[in-house]
């Protein structure tokens, strides 16, 4: 949906400065149609390209063994997908319209997904009588079974906010070009790293990342430019269904939600809260002077560049709330 009576960028500053006109507060007096809100149209105008190779395995049981696989390596997926046309007063694109679709042109997607099971029917212990027939009878027919995930994390992307002095009129002279989004975005001033690693407290390098100055076009940094961890999951299961003679059967069944206790990093505070564009000092500083915040070690505390989440099991039926790691136990008796 494209807005075509959009305020152009810096229609709201008065010729050749930032400042604010008279009209600023009015925005119909700023639009090429005067008197008219905005004027949309909904548009397929786009392009998305995807390149992947996918691949997947599967072994029928035999030997009591079976196992699945599937692969899908995310080569490139671009696209001016979302992106708002980018107006003049006359209607006209912008002459740096092209430059702006590639600077954006990355779109959310995970290069490397892996998933498999597999069903394991455990080794038998041969019962010839006497004391190993009743062991026999304990430890047969044991089926072991698992469900893996290995992907990469999801795109994410860097915002900012001002105390004051900073809404999208003063930033970019237009009132249609948010921040964050089409309008003023944060600026890098060197590599801040892929936006995950192992230090909780630190999951990019926060001190290469600023705020905006007024009149912003909105080209300090493209979309999807941050991408989060990796994801690692492991469930096991182990299960024995037991005949009791005719239709009757009793099944036992241990599941392991994530035995090893994988802690997978989902959130972090991805927001950088200023004072103004003018001062830029920052107010959620995980290491105010260098050193780490000793009133920001929860998550739900979290300053910039801290995680805020961890993936969490829900546990269902054992009562309800979120765990690390989750064991249940199923008997089930059919007739």
């Amino acid at each position: 949906r494209q807005n075509l009576n959009q305020i152009p960028l810096g229609a709201a500053y008065i010729p050749g400065t930032t400042q604010l006109n008279e009209h600023a507060n009015y925005p119909t007096l700023l639009r090429p149609l005067q008197g008219f809100n905005a004027i949309e149209q909904n548009t397929t105008e786009f392009y998305d390209k995807y390149h992947s190779i996918q691949a997947s395995y599967n072994r029928r049981m035999r030997g009591g063994f079976s196992f699945g696989a599937n692969y899908t390596w995310s080569i490139l997926l671009e696209g001016d997908t979302g992106l708002q046309w980018r107006l003049n007063a006359d209607g006209s694109m912008r002459s740096d319209w092209e430059a702006y679709r590639d600077l954006n042109k990355q779109l959310a997607y995970q290069p490397h997904v892996f998933r498999g099971n597999f069903v394991w029917d455990l080794p038998d212990l041969v019962a010839d009588g006497g004391a190993r027939r009743a062991i026999g009878y304990i430890l047969n027919d044991w089926q072991l079974s698992g469900m893996y995930n290995l992907s990469s994390g999801t795109n994410y992307d860097l915002s900012f906010t001002y105390l004051s002095g900073g809404n999208s009129v003063n930033l970019t002279g237009s009132p249609d070009y948010g921040n964050n989004g089409n309008g003023a975005r944060v600026v890098f001033l060197g590599d801040p790293g892929s936006g995950c690693s192992s230090d909780q407290y630190r999951q990019f390098n926060t001190e290469v990342v600023t705020g905006p100055d007024r009149g912003s076009i909105g080209m300090e940094s493209g979309r999807n430019r941050m991408r989060g961890c990796m994801q690692r999951e492991l469930d096991l299961s182990i299960s024995r269904n037991i005949r009791m003679g005719g239709s009757r059967a009793l099944q036992l069944r241990f599941d392991v939600f994530n035995p090893f206790g994988i802690i997978n990093y989902t959130g972090r505070q991805a927001q950088l809260q200023l004072t103004n564009p003018t001062d830029k000092d920052i107010r959620n500083d995980q290491f105010p002077g260098g050193q780490l915040d000793q009133t920001r070690l929860r998550p739900q505390n979290a300053g910039f560049g801290a995680v805020t989440a961890a993936q969490a099991y829900n546990a269902g039926g054992t009562g309800g709330g979120n765990y690390l790691r989750v064991v249940r136990f199923t008997a089930r008796f059919s007739f």
